[in-house]
């Protein structure tokens, strides 16, 4: 199985650990010594999983990271470990150094692999590029299923590597870029998911296959392909796992449809969307009435961090450029006492309106993150929408007002 070390990867597990750290909490690791041999050859009961790993130059720690569990500390020597899980269902888990839970990537190890009751299994690599995975019934399979994948997509690596290289050389024109993409790399990517597709059709009954569905394209088509699996596999204890992918799948569409129509509300050269909201005295402020200059829509909350973090920038340009553009703070998801005490807290000097549970302004203008800036031009119309505290947002106000 190949490693997979570069920078983009190493922040998705980062920030997949750190979403799932938000949502349960990190508890102290806990630390089990491993001084007495676990692994033994053979299968244990339904829910141990006994596990061995043989890594160069890993360190003597492994963290196992499992979403929504407590995260184990094992204790072993030169990369040797040998300890025992408890599993009471299949997941995808993670063996990490434990610098990745202090937020190092320099040089980061991890391995993803799947977790499942009732087995041994042996993880073991001869250098930092790649890593194999082999054991008993279930990582028997894994590991043919891993070499079959891993030796069919060399053609498709090679041609993604080739890709990238070509898009990136400002010396290509677009027609040898498209010409390369439609009759070298879409070939070699068809020619691989018909491959994933036929080793699933040619094993019915293996369950380790269930995990080629990872690597085929669109959620259809991977819905559709877990059907060529036999009963005893659609409905065995691998269900579980391939239910996770089908919600995490329906998850990440309803985002990106989110994310659409956010894109679309908030599109350049749109009439913004008018609304009259209560301000600090409790008098209804109408956006039209702020027609005829810039106006910033401050999209925020008491409780959201990066909100606060930007204020003090925020007040900085305020000021910087008085009277060329007004601020109007929609506080959201808040009580109107927090609220209240927010502004006075930071001392925000900006025009400032509540924004209600039961009002629409948040669909209206599709904010789905906080803070989210929309910049709106005297005509009424927005010029530039910004979600997060991001520097691009007062480079744009330089180029604006600085004139």
């Amino acid at each position: 199985m190949k490693i997979n070390n570069n920078v983009i990867m190493k922040r998705m597990i980062l920030s997949m650990m750190l979403a799932v750290a938000a949502v349960c909490g990190w508890a102290a690791p806990t630390t089990q010594s491993s001084a007495v041999p676990l692994y033994q050859e053979g299968m244990g009961d339904n829910k141990t999983l006994k596990v061995k790993l043989d890594l160069v130059d890993f360190g003597d720690t492994v963290v196992v990271y499992r979403s929504g569990y407590e995260e184990l500390t094992f204790i072993g020597k030169n990369g040797k470990f040998e300890f025992e899980l408890e599993v009471d269902k299949v997941v995808q888990g993670m063996l990490l150094q434990p610098k990745l839970l202090r937020g190092d990537m320099e040089d980061a190890r991890y391995y993803s692999i799947p977790l499942v009751g009732g087995e041994s299994v042996r993880v073991w690599d001869t250098d930092k590029t790649r890593f194999d995975v082999d054991g008993t019934g279930f990582y028997a399979d894994y590991h043919k299923v891993d070499l079959f994948n891993e030796n069919d997509e060399k053609e498709l690596r090679a041609n993604t590597i080739k890709y990238r290289e070509m898009k990136a050389n400002k010396s290509l024109s677009n027609e040898e870029r498209n010409k390369f993409y439609n009759e070298v790399y879409l070939p070699s990517f068809n020619r691989h998911q018909q491959a994933l597709v036929d080793y699933i059709k040619a094993h019915p009954k293996q369950e380790a296959a269930i995990w080629l569905l990872r690597s085929i394209d669109g959620f259809d088509k991977m819905k559709e392909t877990f059907n060529l699996f036999d009963v005893s596999v659609r409905e065995g204890r691998m269900r579980q796992i391939y239910d996770s992918w089908v919600k995490d799948a329906e998850e990440r569409l309803a985002e990106e449809a989110q994310e659409k129509e956010a894109q679309k509300k908030q599109a350049e050269g749109i009439e913004a969307p008018v609304f009259t909201l209560n301000d600090l005295e409790g008098k209804p402020l109408a956006l039209t009435s702020l027609r005829g200059k810039y106006v910033i829509l401050d999209f925020w909350g008491s409780w959201c961090i990066w909100c606060i973090r930007g204020f003090p920038q925020m007040k900085e340009y305020y000021a910087k450029y008085k009277g060329k553009f007004e601020i109007l703070g929609v506080d959201c998801n808040d009580t109107e006492a927090k609220w209240r005490d927010a502004v006075k807290k930071h001392e925000l000097p900006w025009l400032h309106v509540y924004c209600p549970k039961e009002s629409t302004l948040l669909a209206d203008y599709g904010v789905t993150g906080f803070p989210t800036k929309i910049i709106i031009g005297p005509d009424g119309k927005i010029v530039k929408s910004i979600v997060g505290e991001d520097p691009s947002f007062y480079t744009l106000l330089d180029e604006l007002f600085n004139k």
